[in-house]
C-alpha cells in the first residue's frame, strides 16, 4: 500500500462495524489496574469447578478423591490457558495482516483495535499462568497445525472467515464455560473482561461475512457455506472421546491413581451419555451453539443453501433454526 492509497481510504458506513470500533474504546480495560493481581493462586486450588473439564461431570470422576480431582482439573485449566494465550498471539498476527491489506477504513480500524485487545489478552493469560507457578501442558499437534495454517494465510476473506467468524465463535463457548465455572476470583475477572472483548471480535466476523454473502451470486454463497458448514458441524460433533480420555488417564497417573486405565472404559461410557444429552439439547433448540448462531446470522443457513448442501434435515441445524426463530419472536 502506498501513501496515495491511504489518502483515499473509504469508510463503508456500516453502522455495526463502525460501532464496534467505538465500543473498543468505551469498553476498554486497563491490564494493570482493572485486575487485582495481588490475589494469590494457591497450588491446591482447582481454579474451576471439576465439572468444567472433559470427563469432569462423570460419576466415576466425581467419586475420585478430592486431591486427585484438583490435580486433574488444574492440569486441564493450565493446558487450555496455554492454548488461549498462543491463540491470542495468532489472532494479533491476523489483525496486523488485515490492517495492511484491507482497503476499507472501518474494517482496518476494527482490526487495529482488535490487535490491541489480543495483545492485552495474551499478557493476561501469561501472567495468570505464571501465577500458577507450574509447568503447563504443551499444546497438541492438531491445534498447532491449525494455527500454522492460519498464520500462512494472506487473503482477507480467508483470514476473517477463519479467525473472527469461525475461531472466535468456537472460542466463545470456551470463554463462557470457563467464566461460568471459574471458582478463583482472579481467573473469573480476567475471563469476564476478555469475553466482553471477544464478543466484539466475533461480531465483526459475522457482520463481515454477512456483507460478503449478500454481495455474492448464489453459486459462490453455496460454495462458501459448503466449506464452512462442514467445519462447523465437525467441530460441534467432536465431543470428548479417547484422545481427551488419554490425557485424563495420564493426569490421574500423575496424581497417584495406579489403576487409572481400569477406570477408563467406565469414564468413556459415562462421557458418551453426557455427549449424547448435550447434542440432544442443541438439536432441540434449547441451547444453540455460538458457531450455529453465527452461521445463521451470516446467512449460511438460508433455505436454498441448506437444500443445496442437503442439510435441511440435519438435527443441529434444525435446532439452531428453531432456537433462532424463538429468540426473534421474543425480541
Amino acid at each position: 500500500m502506498r501513501t496515495r492509497e491511504l489518502l483515499k481510504l473509504h469508510n463503508t458506513g456500516h453502522p455495526g462495524i463502525n460501532s464496534l470500533f467505538a465500543k473498543a474504546h468505551s469498553a476498554d480495560w486497563d491490564f494493570e489496574n482493572d485486575v487485582d493481581w495481588r490475589l494469590p493462586v494457591d497450588p491446591d486450588d482447582s481454579l474451576v469447578a471439576h465439572g468444567w473439564a472433559a470427563y469432569g461431570k462423570t460419576p466415576t470422576f466425581q467419586a475420585l478423591p478430592e486431591p486427585v480431582k484438583i490435580h486433574a482439573t488444574r492440569r486441564a485449566v493450565g493446558r487450555m490457558l496455554n492454548i488461549l494465550q498462543v491463540g491470542e498471539s495468532v489472532a494479533q498476527n491476523v489483525c496486523a495482516k488485515l490492517v495492511l491489506t484491507l482497503r476499507e477504513e472501518d474494517y482496518r480500524n476494527h482490526a487495529a483495535a482488535q490487535a490491541m485487545d489480543e495483545a492485552r489478552h495474551h499478557l493476561a493469560y501469561c501472567r495468570f499462568i505464571d501465577a500458577m507457578d507450574e509447568d503447563v501442558e504443551d499444546i497438541d499437534s492438531g491445534t498447532e497445525m491449525m494455527f500454522d495454517a492460519l498464520l500462512s494465510m494472506n487473503d482477507p476473506l480467508e483470514l476473517i472467515a477463519t479467525e473472527q467468524f469461525f475461531l472466535e465463535s468456537f472460542a466463545m463457548s470456551i470463554f463462557e464455560g470457563l467464566r461460568q465455572d471459574a471458582t478463583h476470583p482472579l481467573l473469573r475477572r480476567i475471563l469476564e473482561l476478555i469475553t466482553r472483548d471477544e464478543s466484539r471480535h466475533m461480531g465483526f466476523g459475522v457482520l463481515y461475512i454477512t456483507e460478503w454473502m449478500r454481495r455474492q451470486p448464489g453459486d459462490r454463497r453455496i460454495a462458501f457455506a459448503r466449506q464452512w458448514m462442514g467445519q462447523i458441524l465437525g467441530s460441534l460433533m467432536d465431543r470428548p472421546g479417547p484422545i481427551m480420555l488419554a490425557r485424563l488417564v495420564r493426569r490421574l497417573h500423575d496424581a497417584g491413581v495406579a489403576d487409572a486405565e481400569v477406570l477408563a472404559p467406565q469414564l468413556l461410557r459415562e462421557q458418551h451419555e453426557i455427549n449424547a444429552a448435550e447434542l440432544a439439547e442443541a438439536a432441540s433448540g434449547v441451547k444453540v451453539p455460538h458457531l450455529l448462531k453465527s452461521a445463521c446470522r451470516a446467512g449460511l443457513l438460508e433455505p436454498e443453501i441448506l437444500e443445496a448442501l442437503h442439510l435441511s434435515s440435519q438435527p443441529l441445524i434444525r435446532g439452531a433454526l428453531r432456537g433462532s426463530a424463538e429468540t426473534a419472536s421474543h425480541d
